[in-house]
């Protein structure tokens, strides 16, 4: 039986963006166009925040994990659909890993990725990307529907108007990866892939 898990997600933001995020909502109350623009500003920030925690709260194996001093590199596939709102991340340090940033569009160029981000323009490449990355130990996200259904790690979605979590336990376990109970606690238990979206 696959057990997945989904989560509500709400994270809180540093003051410096209150400012921003309150004109934010008044281009929305102006115009509907904006409105839906500024919604998704909002959640790429929110995003970019999560992919900081699923490093710092995910365990690599002692021959997967990068090397002493080596840097823990996030792989963009595909392009960057952050517009650049994971630049603040590169330098920061996870697990004593200083964090590089990299965007990349073929597959032989993800051997020393950590975690590889797949944008959804991808998603027709995620079968050939899947067999490539099978059994190795690097952490697999995105946000195109279906792709924690198809054995990708990490699927940000929808709940209840909400970005959520979906988390492929197995396919975690099968990198030998282990995700720690402070991220697991996020997630509700989902059977059989009945998501709740």
């Amino acid at each position: 039986m696959i057990v997945r898990k989904s989560a509500d997600i709400r994270v809180p933001f540093p003051r410096r963006h209150l400012c921003w995020i309150g004109a934010l909502i008044l281009s929305m109350a102006l115009a509907p166009a904006a409105h839906a623009q500024a919604i998704q500003l909002v959640e790429q920030e929110i995003k970019a925040a999560l992919l900081y925690n699923f490093m710092k709260y995910t365990d690599w194996p002692a021959d997967g994990a990068p090397e002493m001093n080596a840097p823990m590199i996030v792989c963009l596939f595909g392009g960057d659909p952050f517009n650049g709102r994971l630049q603040p991340m590169v330098g920061r340090t996870v697990n004593q890993h200083v964090i590089e940033l990299r965007e990349l569009h073929t597959i032989d160029g993800l051997r020393m990725c950590s975690l590889v981000f797949v944008h959804a323009d991808a998603r027709a490449q995620w079968p050939a990307l899947r067999m490539a990355l099978a059994e190795k130990a690097m952490l697999t996200v995105s946000d195109f529907e279906g792709f924690a259904d198809s054995g990708g790690m990490i699927e940000f979605t929808r709940m209840k108007s909400r970005i959520a979590v979906k988390i492929d336990t197995n396919a975690v376990t099968a990198a030998r990866l282990q995700v720690q109970e402070r991220l697991q606690r996020l997630a509700n238990p989902i059977h059989d892939g009945a998501a709740a979206r």
